[in-house]
């Protein structure tokens, strides 16, 4: 079954590559903070959740980067990927303390295992995002935190739904030979695609969150690993940010954390 080959695949990939890009891949922990300055950059969307301890689990996070980030600004950290073999390199390094081997879409733990489940860049290479969400919503006891998804552009960019619907009454396919990765996949093997590249909008997670009556979401964009045009022209406005991470809460935080989101840039919605 697809789905079987999808975990499978993601999991012989991560051990394949270890062996000849282990060190390569660990350098980032030997680095000081202006080395890794780009690399953090995203992880500025946690710092209003970092003034007092709780317990984390990153979700997807293949080296333990993120639990180690976590563990820097005196977190409870617990890391996990669906294949342990660099998190095992990892713990051996005392990189980081603990660490799970899980997949995403069938998360083996206890409902509100963890304070806060936090992943990064790793949801759309998943065949059921969605699926990931839930399982996390479940696990966590306050809120689960998306970092850097890549962002649906038919939901930023007014003319090309205006396009697409003009498109779609001649052949609903024919906005494809303009926008040429409408359907993308990835693949770590030549004789087969992995899964689809999943782009994220702020109104699906918004519907998701509505659906489970979840009091609040929070989202930041930001560009991260996009070109310098790309980077110019969404800082003229005339394209989106390319990169969206929310926050989906289970439980409604204090005022005084919901004015440290707002000061951080945060876009709040409220849910009824």
């Amino acid at each position: 079954m697809y789905l079987n080959n999808s975990y499978s695949d993601h999991e012989k990939h991560i051990i394949n590559i270890f062996n000849k890009e282990v060190e390569e891949r660990f350098k980032p922990f030997y680095q000081n903070d202006e080395q890794n300055r780009k690399l953090l950059s995203p992880f500025e969307v946690l710092n209003p959740f970092l003034e007092i301890k709780n317990s984390w689990l990153t979700i997807g996070d293949y080296t333990g980067f993120e639990a180690n980030y976590l563990l820097k600004h005196n977190q409870d950290a617990t890391a996990s990927d669906i294949s342990d073999a660099f998190l095992a390199e990892a713990n051996k390094r005392n990189l980081i303390e603990k660490y799970l081997k899980i997949n995403a879409e069938k998360i083996d733990l206890p409902d509100n295992s963890y304070d806060y489940l936090v992943c990064k860049e790793m949801l759309h290479h998943l065949p059921r995002p969605s699926i990931a969400i839930y399982e996390m919503l479940r696990v966590s006891r306050k809120a689960i935190i998306a970092l850097c998804e890549p962002v649906d552009m038919l939901s930023k960019i007014s003319m090309l739904v205006f396009l697409k619907n003009v498109l779609d009454k001649i052949d609903p396919l024919l906005l494809n030979k303009f926008w040429k990765n409408r359907f993308s996949y990835e693949s770590f093997f030549e004789d087969r695609p992995i899964n689809y590249v999943y782009k994220f909008s702020e109104r699906e997670i918004e519907k998701l969150a509505a659906a489970l009556k979840l009091p609040l979401i929070a989202f930041y964009e930001m560009n991260y690993n996009v070109s310098s045009i790309y980077n110019f022209l969404s800082k003229l406005k005339i394209i989106p940010k390319g990169q969206l991470s929310f926050i989906i809460f289970k439980e409604k935080p204090e005022p005084d954390f919901i004015n440290k989101l707002k000061e951080s840039k945060f876009k709040l919605l409220h849910l009824p």
